[in-house]
């Protein structure tokens, strides 16, 4: 499809299409291109699910705007109609939809990583779990945060990307922030469970693997355009200088190679979600 307009961007997932363009015209001549290919393959489009040249649609799962993205109005329905789990199968479940959405969750992996421990990866799908008051809190909180999260912003290669970087209960969270107008936007929430050995370190040498896991999170999203990272510590300078016990070469060797390979510097701030 070497004839599509330089302003469009086509993607694809599975059988899941989407096209877009800086404007209206192109966005449907690119349509059209696309249609016309599928159909000299054998393809078809399928007319019910077909979203045509609009400025908000539905893709996985996702709405999908100019400038912004947001969990899906039937994705938010169905996880505010769902019922605390009374089976591994059914935690399981919930856990799969919350892990979809976890973008938009500033302290997802918190909530996720006490619900997991209820889960006997041993035991069968239809074990009974015994849901304490604290895992109905943990629950809830997840509910809350889909049910009520706002829309982020779509990144933009064009500005510099923030991000704030902390670590909590054995947790490492960030959020990946982009100025907009006069104040800052989120682009992502992300949070990751520490490995046992990080999360058995001193809070320093916490802070530093936090760094790194975020860092190597939102470059997924960030693709080695200029980054700054903000965190508690200067973690930059402990791994440089440090001499501990705590942390083997290869690890301090690996979150160097994370950190050092962002475009900008770390700074170290107090970081506010």
């Amino acid at each position: 499809m070497t004839d599509l307009p330089s302003t469009v961007c086509v993607l694809q997932y599975a059988d899941d299409l989407i096209i877009s363009s800086e404007t209206r015209e192109d966005c449907e001549k690119a349509s059209i291109i696309v249609c016309n290919v599928l159909a000299q393959a054998g393809f078809k489009a399928s007319k019910e699910k077909l979203q045509w040249v609009q400025p908000k649609v539905t893709y996985l799962g996702h709405i999908i705007m100019p400038g912004l993205r947001a969990i899906s109005t039937d994705r938010v329905q169905m996880i505010r109609k769902m019922k605390s789990p009374q089976t591994v199968q059914q935690l399981q479940s919930f856990l799969g939809l919350v892990n979809y959405c976890r973008s938009w969750i500033p302290d997802c992996a918190i909530h996720d990583k006490y619900l997991r421990s209820l889960i006997d990866r041993k035991a069968p799908p239809k074990t009974l779990l015994n849901w304490t008051d604290e895992a109905e809190m943990h629950f809830a909180a997840l509910k809350k945060a889909i049910t009520t999260a706002p829309s982020l912003g779509l990144p933009s290669f064009e500005k510099e990307f923030h991000l704030h970087v902390r670590e909590t209960e054995g947790v490492a969270m960030g959020v990946l922030l982009q100025q907009h107008g006069s104040t800052y936007r989120p682009v992502a929430y992300l949070s990751k469970k520490l490995d046992n050995v990080a999360a058995g370190m001193p809070a320093c040498l916490r802070a530093a693997s936090a760094a790194a896991i975020v860092v190597q999170m939102a470059e997924k999203i960030v693709l080695s355009h200029p980054m700054i990272v903000y965190t508690s510590h200067q973690v930059g300078a402990i791994l440089h200088n440090m001499q501990t016990q705590h942390m083997t070469a290869q690890r301090r060797s690996g979150y160097e190679a994370i950190l050092l390979a962002t475009k900008k510097p770390h700074h170290s701030a107090n970081i506010i979600n």
